[in-house]
């Protein structure tokens, strides 16, 4: 009798690993993927899309050489304001730092931007009659900038994106032991403005608080882009975005190569009513 308990001793002993090892992997999430789907896009529907708020914008952009090493760092510091989802932002200190140093560039900046905006507006008039639209669904029609609070355009939460979409959920918690579900999201249609990557949402409220995203389709001479954004809910009722931060590498053929990043956070928010 010894003996056949040696004998399977060793393959008690597996059985015991497997079911250690089992025990160890993720729970199946408590929601189904349709489901948790849903209820994300009802609570972001829940939201007043025309919040009027202000907030400071303190944006950092890092230009970087062939080898992500930080050539010149722009700190610019803006006033947001944003009225039934319009914003409208105004520029009050540019601090630039190159070779470890830094100068208030502020004035030469807003006489910059201003002989932009004057040329764009004479090239405007130089124009003939607009082109017609692109029709709807268009390959062109998604080129189009995003805008990390402008969530109806970019989120594939809504019933009419997701069939452009695969996706997965897992269980995590925060440090603090809050449930969340992290949602893999893969483009089964390639495009520019549809993204690809981990959204993580709040369990309880269904509420989305970051994202961390790539487009699964390149816009042109665009080597690699990547998103992050944080989120936050006011009162209950507006859905804004906390900090943003983009890496861009790209570049034409022989043209100076863009290696930036930037970041963009959210300081003193108020809404306005």
């Amino acid at each position: 009798m010894g003996s056949i308990n040696r004998r399977f001793a060793p393959a008690a002993a597996g059985g015991l690993l497997l079911l250690a090892a089992l025990a160890a992997l993720p729970a199946r999430p408590a929601v189904d993927i349709p489901t948790l789907l849903d209820r994300v896009a009802a609570r972001l529907d829940s939201f007043n899309p025309k919040a009027n708020y202000t907030a400071t914008i303190i944006s950092t952009q890092v230009e970087n050489d062939r080898k992500w090493q930080p050539v010149k760092t722009v700190v610019q510091t803006k006033a947001l304001t944003v009225t039934e989802g319009h914003r409208d932002q105004t520029v009050v200190k540019v601090l630039e730092t190159i070779d470890g140093k830094t100068t208030d560039v502020t004035a030469r900046y807003l006489a910059e931007q201003q002989a932009r905006r004057e040329r764009a507006r004479a090239e405007q008039a130089r124009k003939p009659d607009p082109q017609p639209a692109r029709k709807p669904g268009s390959r062109g029609s998604s080129r189009r900038g995003m805008r990390m609070d402008d969530l109806g355009e970019i989120l594939p939460f809504a019933s009419d994106r997701r069939n452009d979409y695969s996706f997965t959920v897992r269980e995590a918690s925060d440090p603090s032991g809050r449930k969340l579900y992290l949602l893999d999201v893969k483009a089964t249609v390639k495009d520019v403005l549809n993204w690809e990557g981990t959204y993580t949402i709040d369990a309880a409220t269904y509420t989305p608080l970051h994202g961390r995203l790539t487009p699964s389709d390149l816009p042109t001479f665009v080597k690699e882009l990547e998103v992050e954004a944080d989120f936050e809910v006011i009162e209950d009722v507006y859905f804004v975005p906390k900090r943003t931060w983009i890496k861009v590498n790209g570049g034409f053929l022989f043209i100076k190569r863009v290696r930036l990043v930037s970041e963009e956070t959210y300081q003193d928010l108020k809404i306005v009513r």
